[in-house]
């Protein structure tokens, strides 16, 4: 059985006795329930699942009624809920329900909302408290909830600057891997919970990026981990010719808030050195392009990923060290076997001065794989001791790694301080890059977004009702139209009353139709002659609009809701498209917030090749 940190001893290693309980007279904090209590009441503010689980058992104006109570001869509006009540649905883990407890903040319960802001749950300490004031925080100070992005800046003025002592990382596949089952938002917290400083996530396989990792391709995402002091990192597998395509991922990777970016080569460039040099310099080119561009600065490092034993390999890490700000080779114990594991100094040793050996001078921040559940918590803290502050895991759980890796990792010291500094051929590599998410900032709530339909769930010739499909998603989308009204999905409803639609005047008039009926204002305006420049522009500023070209042989109807420069979102009802101008599809992928190249998709609504005859929808 491994060793596991409970939650209990983690929360008290991260409180001090310091704590300072700002509750109601004559009431005190109840550790164990998280809140503060007077024998008969509890007073919160109370959690948002907490509330809710209040409202679905009957409570009614209760859930969120408030009373003036004296708090250090101050009037505070708090809930009050009886402590059997409360009692009764705050659950039994370490934190409130709703909540996780986080060293990013401090050792508090951290609260992700659904909506208005992220908190934190004291007890405080009377420092926070007192940065709380000198803040002006008013009188949330004197209260057991602070917003996440005010703790954090009282977080701020307590360091004074210091920064976190290491940066542990931890490696992503990615998000909708089957055994995941989470969110980024999900993931972000539980990585903060345990302090990891480091996330590295995958945005591109050669050149397919964007388009296929969608999720990563989003600052809401990238500012996901860095609201809960976790810098997100972006990497790609790559492969030898197309390097400029290739390194788009990095410019796309800094336009959307990543703080670096790795390459991972592997056995395609193994005994290369051209091809070695070209993938490189094309990174280094697009990193340069991101600088102009504003979207990157000097502190935007790049580094690889490759064998830890690379002379075996024929990987010239030599020439790679030419470009890169640091190298991250693959030390993957588990994989090797017992005596590895066993050994993990002598094998992080071995491979950096493997790494010296054939001309690499950049600091070395070993990678340590998890992903069998074989290496023991011992060894793994005797690799990250060895490896420095600087060393990541590869992977997070799903797929093929157990999920019983989670408590592995939560079983390691993610507040390491010291490291082991007799390591042969480590250089500098212990010395670490300045934070860069020190000073995160919630992530923007996100817009209003387009719903999806698939037109092969439709009851009526899915395979021919791409025009409903996609008026549904409008009429939807502008409140028009509510399937949970209708009783029925919204583009069946639609082929009921209007049947295809397929042409420009039949689905504007029935847009309008509908439009009309409802009371709204907002209108069709059908074009055979609109403008690519009319389409970018409304795309670019998120106003959705349906778009009619030859994405197949008979043509094709589908919803654009973006357009960031270099790619379209759209929303498209029959699966992910090809590429091609009367091209295909692959039906089995599903077609919601697909990004397709700009050319690629301009080429398939325009024929007359001077961008003034796309059969489009504008929507005011």
């Amino acid at each position: 059985m491994k060793n596991i940190v409970s939650t209990g001893l983690l929360a008290a290693c991260l409180l001090s006795a310091k704590a300072l309980a700002l509750c109601p007279d004559g009431s005190s904090f109840d550790n164990q329930l998280g809140f503060c209590a007077d024998g008969t009441n509890a007073y919160g503010p109370f959690t948002q699942a907490m509330t809710n689980q209040c409202n679905q058992a009957g409570g009614g104006s209760a859930c969120t009624s408030t009373f003036a109570v004296q708090v250090q001869g101050q009037s505070v509006s708090l809930a009050r809920w009886s402590e059997g009540f409360t009692a009764s649905l705050r659950g039994s883990a370490d934190c409130p329900n709703g909540t996780v407890r986080s060293p990013t903040y401090g050792g508090h319960c951290f609260e992700q909302a659904s909506s208005g802001p992220n908190n934190v749950y004291g007890n405080f300490t009377s420092e926070e408290v007192t940065a709380c004031q000198q803040l002006s925080g008013g009188n949330a100070c004197l209260t057991t909830r602070w917003s996440a992005n005010f703790y954090l800046s009282v977080k701020a003025q307590l360091e004074q600057g210091s920064e976190p002592v290491n940066r542990f990382g931890a490696w992503l596949w990615y998000i909708d891997e089957p055994g995941v089952n989470k969110t980024h938002t999900q993931l972000a917290d539980e990585l903060a919970a345990m302090g990891v400083k480091r996330v590295f996530i995958k945005i591109a396989d050669g050149t397919n990026n964007c388009g296929l990792f969608s999720d990563v391709c989003s600052t809401q995402t990238a500012n996901t981990y860095r609201s809960r002091g976790i810098e997100p990192w972006a990497w790609s597998y790559n492969y030898p010719g197309n390097e400029t395509a290739q390194a788009d991922a990095l410019f796309y990777a800094a336009q959307y808030g990543y703080v670096g970016f790795v390459l991972d080569v592997e056995v395609e460039f193994n005994n290369t050195s051209t091809a070695l040099h070209s993938l490189f310099q094309a990174f280094q080119v697009a990193r340069n392009d991101a600088i102009a561009a504003g979207y990157a600065d000097a502190g935007f490092k790049i580094g690889a990923t490759t064998w830890s034993n690379p002379i075996d390999q024929g990987m010239n890490v030599g020439i790679i060290d030419q470009y890169v700000d640091f190298h991250m080779p693959q030390t993957y114990l588990e994989v090797w076997g017992a005596p590895y594991m066993a050994a993990a100094k002598t094998w992080i040793e071995a491979g950096s001065c493997e790494y010296r050996q054939l001309g690499a001078n950049k600091p070395i921040w070993h990678i340590v794989s998890t992903e069998y559940d074989d290496i023991t918590s011992a060894q793994l803290t005797a690799f990250m001791d060895a490896a420095g502050p600087n060393a990541s895991i590869w992977r997070v759980p799903g797929g093929s790694v157990p999920q019983a890796v989670w408590q592995d990792w939560q079983a390691l010291n993610w507040q390491k301080q010291s490291f082991d500094q007799q390591v042969a051929c480590h250089g500098s590599s212990n010395d670490m890059l300045a934070f860069m998410a020190n000073t995160p900032t919630e992530p923007e709530p996100p817009a209003q977004s387009v719903p999806y339909y698939s037109q092969l769930e439709n009851s009526y010739q899915p395979h021919a009702t791409c025009s409903v499909t996609s008026l549904a998603m409008i009429t939807d989308f502008f409140g028009i139209t509510d399937p949970s009204v209708l009783g029925k999905r919204t583009p069946d409803y639609l082929y009921e009353r209007f049947g295809l639609l397929q042409d420009v005047p039949s689905l504007a008039g029935g847009f309008n139709q509908l439009a009309q009926e409802a009371g709204s204002t907002v209108r069709d305006t059908g074009w055979t002659n609109g403008t690519l420049a009319q389409l970018r522009d409304l795309a670019a500023q998120g106003k959705p609009t349906i778009v009619h070209g030859w994405f197949t042989n008979p043509g094709h109807i589908l919803v654009v809701t973006g357009f960031d420069g270099d790619y379209y979102t759209v929303q498209d009802p029959y699966g992910k498209w090809n590429l091609q101008k009367w091209g295909s599809y692959d039906t089995s992928v599903s077609g919601k917030n697909q990004k397709y190249p700009k050319a690629a998709f301009e080429y398939a609504i325009n024929d007359n090749g001077t961008g003034d005859d796309l059969w489009l929808h504008v929507f005011e």
